[in-house]
């Protein structure tokens, strides 16, 4: 089901952002596939169950909540220098790019609108997945978390993004698929394309308050229905499609 609601101010679009893990790349198992492999080598069973609760958040806001948690006697920075190391052996071989998003990316770039990646994750793993799936090109800023005061659900690294592109954060839209990342766009005063995994859109009132809502995740995002919808709005690089 796709909804879509309001967008008085937004247009014209002057630039996208995307954020990366459960919105371009499918990639959440990895995460806590890694998670599990880190704690397991200290003794601890991680579960999914308490995963959930740091999906879409900073990775090293995960690293600082759970050696607390545990009361591990270590060093945060090494903890989360070996959480990435872990996971980028897992993401390089299991992650996937949503195929509708191979069509969103080359409709953005047809139209001549500047594309960015904000992600909590490590920002040389995300590169490295993207170039990968050749993308990588798509995109003239790709920012990390770790740039910025605050993660997610703070707006810092959306507002940092339309900083060094020099856009203005009222005349931007962003992809995101958590609710962290969306009351991050909101507060930023971005416009936003929410699209949730299956069965995680039930009874949350926030996505209702975006521009572009497709419930069952990257997925089922239908990229020309997207386009007529956009295009109908009106955008900056409408005179540069091809």
């Amino acid at each position: 089901m796709t909804e879509r609601h309001s967008s008085s101010g937004l247009y014209p679009v002057e630039a996208i952002i995307f954020d990366l893990d459960g919105t371009l790349i499918d990639s959440e198992e990895n995460h806590l596939e890694s998670d599990k492999i880190l704690l397991a080598r200290r003794g601890i069973d991680f579960t999914k169950e308490e995963k959930a609760s740091f999906v879409g958040k900073d990775i090293r806001e995960f690293v600082e909540a759970v050696v607390e948690k545990y009361g591990l006697a270590e060093d945060v920075s090494k903890v989360l220098a070996e959480k990435n190391a872990i996971y980028r052996e897992i993401a390089l071989k299991k992650s996937r790019l949503y195929p509708p998003m191979r069509d969103i990316l080359e409709g953005f770039r047809q139209r001549n609108l500047p594309m960015a990646v904000a992600t909590g994750s490590n920002a040389s793993v995300g590169e490295e997945i993207l170039e990968g799936f050749g993308v990588r090109s798509c995109f003239s800023l790709f920012i990390s978390s770790a740039e910025v005061e605050r993660g997610k659900p703070a707006p810092d690294i959306f507002l940092e993004t339309a900083c060094r592109m020099e856009a203005d954060p009222a005349h931007m839209l962003v992809f995101e698929d958590t609710v962290f990342g969306v009351r991050a766009a909101l507060d930023a005063g971005m416009g936003c394309v929410v699209l949730p995994a299956p069965g995680k859109s039930e009874g949350e009132p926030l996505f209702r308050r975006t521009d572009y809502f497709v419930e069952g995740g990257p997925d089922a995002l239908n990229p020309g229905d997207f386009f007529r919808w956009f295009d109908s709005l009106g955008s900056r690089g409408d005179a540069g499609q091809e």
